[in-house]
Parts: structure tokens; sequence; C-alpha cells
């Protein structure tokens, strides 16, 4: 896990080397371990780009430093993230003739786009964002994952293009201030998060999840190469059961690769405790598990202790208490933008124990999109379509009502400046939708979770230098569940349904289906 930063354009010449480390310093949390910094010239001498990067050690600790060069093409690459099965891609690319010199995933990246070109990004499974300069057609290729669980925002000053992993390392380049966007402004009292398609400042773009582009010439060019297709599949519920088994437990299995300690979030769940059972089987020593009380507020702590006796791990709990709150306005600060949900402090504290004894950790993030866990779903699934139309126009509605903080009459009331309302990303992003309830769940995997819950997760591990892995998030394993039937998923009585099946061969039954 990385910070990087990447910087292109006829100006590229005036960034200096104080600049450069002023950058970098500020994405120190998010690579501790080294830094370092290339200028990219032609042959003439001119400065074509500057990519630099800090890097949080996990994966060929000795051999994987970046920025990261393919002399013979003229390539230099730098990468945060993680490729999940990368040693079976570089087997590949070594039967088509490619030699490697090191371990790391980050030249699979490098010998894949050799092969491929953009079209390497076919072939990568995992999360990231990376910058590739391409010194034959003297470009940069920058991408992220198809889920956005790393992010990449940008800006265009003049003759320069300027890219990082957050905000204020483009802040810190003393090149830029940040032009407050009254509509994403608007948005966050919406929604109390940015939706993925914007940051809070205008003049600060973000690269879409599942999206590529090519920056030349002081011009961008921007594709998605990756699309959530629905295609509901014929397949009975047990086979479906078997199925899942399958595709979570090789997820599993990738992430549990690294040359570090992985460990586990554990609050006695079904989703992560089905994670932390699932990885358990791929190492040969109790996994480290964390979770954190809430005094007698929340106290999740017997569940994750039950979980932890009978999946056999090493468990660390956090006992929080006020005095705990004194880090709040480094939480705050760290995030960049504004960000108000409920657990976004919460995950700042067991991202912090957890990163008190391994530099990796497993998750559940993910489950409830895809497997409609949220009580939306269940609430209206059995309302008759006339009673919501009546009442609301149609279930999509409802759901924009019930989940929206403040009203627009609100909105107006408390923004000075005036704003269209009007969002095109969602409409985008909704219009293959089958029907309501599939709108819904399309809005929560490609709006909901990269907007609000994964960059919380990639905020608050990063500042405390941990890397978070997420399971259900595995791009096999979503295309599948995503098409699957929605019956097998929830009913009027139970949701998660065929997730809670397949931990109860694991856990018993009166702590999967205990109510919360």
């Amino acid at each position: 896990m990385c910070g990087i930063i990447a910087i292109t354009g006829k100006d590229s010449y005036k960034v200096t080397d104080a600049i450069v480390g002023n950058m970098l310093k500020t994405l120190s949390r998010r690579g501790p371990d080294d830094h370092d910094f290339n200028r990219i010239k032609d042959q003439t001498g001119t400065i074509n780009a500057v990519l630099g990067q800090t890097r949080l050690s996990i994966v060929d600790l000795a051999n994987g430093h970046q920025p990261m060069k393919d002399n013979a093409h003229h390539f230099t690459i730098v990468f945060n993230g993680e490729i999940y099965g990368y040693k079976d891609l570089k087997k590949e690319l070594e039967s088509r003739g490619h030699i490697f010199s090191t371990n790391s995933d980050t030249e699979v990246i490098l010998k894949a786009y050799s092969e491929y070109g953009r079209d390497c990004l076919n072939h990568l499974d995992g999360m990231f964002a990376f910058a590739l300069w391409d010194g034959q057609r003297n470009e940069l290729f920058i991408a992220r994952d198809r889920f956005g669980k790393k992010p990449l925002y940008y800006t265009f000053l003049d003759e320069m293009f300027v890219a990082a992993s957050e905000i204020k390392a483009i802040f810190a380049s003393g090149l830029v201030k940040g032009k407050i966007d009254p509509q994403a402004l608007d948005d966050f009292l919406r929604l109390l998060y940015i939706p993925p398609n914007k940051s809070v400042y205008s003049n600060i773009k973000v690269l879409l999840p599942a999206h590529a582009a090519i920056v030349k010439d002081s011009q961008i060019e921007t594709w998605r190469y990756w699309n959530l297709e629905k295609s509901e599949i014929a397949i009975s519920h047990d086979e479906a059961k078997t199925e899942i088994k399958r595709l979570f437990e090789s997820s599993c299995q990738k992430r549990m690769v690294a040359d570090v300690e992985i460990g586990s979030l554990l609050s006695g769940g079904v989703d992560s405790t089905l994670v932390t059972a699932y990885a358990q089987k791929y190492t040969n020593k109790p996994i480290k598990t964390f979770s954190v009380q809430y005094g007698d507020l929340i106290n999740e702590l017997p569940y994750a202790k039950q979980a932890s006796k009978q999946i056999g791990t090493d468990h660390y709990s956090l006992n929080a208490s006020s005095s705990d709150l004194k880090e709040l306005k480094d939480v705050i600060a760290y995030f960049d933008e504004p960000h108000a949900d409920s657990s976004d402090f919460p995950q700042h504290l067991v991202s912090k124990l957890a990163s008190s004894e391994v530099k990796v950790a497993l998750s559940g993030h993910g489950a409830d999109e895809l497997f409609m866990g949220y009580g939306w779903y269940q609430k209206y699934w059995h309302t008759p379509r006339y009673k919501l139309d009546r009442i609301f126009g149609n279930p999509y509605s409802v759901f924009k009502k019930i989940t929206q903080v403040f009203s627009k009459n609100e909105r107006h009331s408390l923004l000075k400046d005036k704003v269209s309302g009007q969002d095109s990303f969602e409409k985008q992003t909704l219009v293959n939708a089958h029907d309501n309830i599939d709108k819904i769940n399309r809005h929560d995997l490609l709006i909901y979770l990269p907007g609000q819950l994964l960059s919380k997760v990639d905020r608050t591990s990063m500042m405390h230098s941990l890397e978070m892995r997420a399971p259900f998030l595995d791009t096999a394993l979503v295309e599948f569940v995503y098409n699957l039937p929605k019956e097998f998923k929830l009913n009027k009585n139970e949701n998660k349904i065929i997730l809670k099946e397949i931990l109860s061969e694991i856990m018993p039954r009166e702590f999967v289906y205990r109510r919360k």
C-alpha cells in the first residue's frame, strides 16, 4: 500500500525537489517505509513527467522500490494497492517471454501493460490506483480499481496535470488552492458524504472507480473499462450456495498473500466472522483479530470473543472511552473532505488498534451492499407496489426520501449559492437497472459503497499505515452474487439469507440469527 503523485505537462520542469518533497510528506502515513521520485526526461533532456511514491512495504519487501522502471520499453510506474493472484499472472507473462527482476506485483503491472497495453486492466484483479508513464507514446496512463477502494484525485494547472492519492498532497504543492463546489456541499448535506464522481472542490477532480485515462498534451481522455452487468442466473439455491463458498474461499485465499503478517477485524457480526473463519484456513497460526467495545452503548465484544474462540484466533480488543475523543479532530482533518458517518471514529479506533500488531487486515465491508443486508430492502420488499406509488411514487423514491438527511428546502436555506440539484452521474449509474429494487442495489454498490464506505475505510486505515482488504469485493464474487435471484438474499423475515446459511455451518444458529 502506498501514496502516489504524478505530474506531467509542459510546465513539469517548474516542479522543484522541494515541491515534490512537500507533496510526498503529506502521504507519509500511507507509506512510512520508503519514498522516492523520478523526473522522466526525453532524449533532449526535457522533463516529461514526475512520478513519486511513499511505500508501505507488503510484498517483496526488499525489491519493490518505486517508482519502478521497465527500461526495455521506457515505462515507469507508481502504484498504490495490491494485485491479487499476481503470481498466476506473472507465470502467464513469463510464458509469453517476459523476464522479471523482482517478485513484486508492481512489476507484474508493468509487464502486463507491455504485453496487453491498456487492456491490461482486464487482467488485473485487486485494489489499485496507478500512474504509468509510457515513454514510447509520451503519455500518462492512469487507472483505478473497479469498486473505488483506492483513491486518485487530479487537477489541471495551465500546462500541467497534477494527480495524487490525497487532496492534501495536491495542495501541498503550493500550486493550487481549492475552490468549494456548492453542488458538492449540497450533496453532502443530502447524503453526509461526497458522491464518488466529485470532490468538495470544483477544481479537484476524481478518477471514478472502474475508470482509466490517458493524459497527453494537457488533455485527458477518460473511459470506463468495467461495468456491473445484470444478467440473472438460473440456478438452484443449493448450487448458488456452493458457488458462493467456492468464490469466497478463493477470494480470502488470494487476500492472505503477503510478506508481512495479516490480521482481521472481528466485530462478531455475520460479515466479519465469515471473513475471519475463511482467512484462518490460510495461516498456520492463530490469526490476530481486533474489535472495539463502547461501554454499555454498543457492546458486541462478547460476540467477537465467541467468534474468536470458535475460530481459534488471537483476539485483541479496545474499550473506548471519552478520552479517545481528543483524536476526533485529527480524523476529520485526515479525510480532506466533509464525511459524517457514525462509524468514522469507530473505524479509526479499530484501525489504530490493528496497526499496533499487523500491517494488513481483512474486513467484511461490501457484504451488506452485495447481499442486500440493509433494513430498507426488507422493510419495503413485500409492500404492495400500488401503496408505495400512492404515497411516494415508487420504491426508489422512498429510498431517496429516507436516505436524505436535509430536505431540498432545508439545503437551500443553509447554502447561499443556488444549485441545480440535478445529478447526471446518478442517472447514468442507474440507467441499466432492471427495476426499482435493482436501482437501490446499484446505488448501494456503485454510489454509496465507494462514496461513503470505502472512502472511510481508506482514510481511517491509511492514517495508521494499515492496509485493509475486503474479500467480499472480489470481482468474480460480486458479479455472481449480484445476478442471483433476489429471493436468495432476502425475504420478509430475513436478509442476507444465503450468507447466514453459510455462517451457520461454522457458528451456532443463535449466534447467526440473533437480533441486533
